[in-house]
């Protein structure tokens, strides 16, 4: 419980380097802060190719055991082209995969542009639970879809109490504001820097 009551105020602060120019952002460049705190350990995450991902956690955390997260990604896949509802669907499928059943909200804009989505799941142990928060949005035609995804682990409980309910209810909403507020720009201009440098090979 006491996890998310401090989890609860969260205030996301994205810093930009002085002089430095938009195509040669690096990923210090654009660094969350939750809380007060500078989620200054970073990690490129490798993964799925034609996705792009960069990874911040707490400067005394690591990225095995961390309790939030946030992390940037662009998807550039051929099937999923500039949509962000089939990002959110891709999502919502693994989610489904992990958690036959689990429950998740999707909404979106009226031109489609931005998409936000947010689930609750847990790992087939159980050890803990997973409050996940996605902004997810395309940007000029061919770049893709970009996406910031919040997420914050806490003890998994086996039941749902009304004082449960309520913390988690608020802490969503919480994170839910949050994304609608966050400097996607920045974000973007990140990610297509680190996704340039990937295919120049430097």
């Amino acid at each position: 419980m006491q996890l998310l009551r401090n989890i609860l105020v969260v205030s996301f602060v994205l810093f930009l380097g002085i002089g430095v120019q938009a195509e040669e952002l690096k990923p210090a460049d654009v660094v969350p802060v939750v809380n007060g705190e500078v989620y200054s350990r970073i990690a490129r995450v490798e993964g799925e190719e034609g996705v792009t991902s960069l990874q911040y956690i707490r400067p005394n955390e690591d990225f095995k055991t961390w309790t939030s997260t946030v992390i940037y990604a662009n998807y550039r896949i051929e099937e999923i082209g500039d949509d962000p509802q089939k990002v959110a669907v891709r999502l919502v499928e693994g989610l489904q995969a992990l958690n036959p059943g689990a429950k998740y909200q999707l909404v979106g804009d009226e031109n489609g542009k931005v998409v936000l989505l947010d689930f609750l799941s847990w790992p087939p142990n159980r050890q803990y639970m997973e409050l996940s928060v996605y902004r997810i949005q395309k940007d000029e035609a061919g770049e893709g879809v970009f996406t910031v995804q919040m997420s914050v682990r806490m003890p998994f409980y086996t039941e749902m109490t009304d004082e449960l309910a309520t913390e988690l209810k608020t802490l969503r909403g919480s994170l839910l504001q949050q994304t609608i507020q966050f400097d996607m720009k920045k974000v973007i201009s990140l990610l297509k820097s680190q996704r340039m440098t990937a295919e120049n090979g430097s």
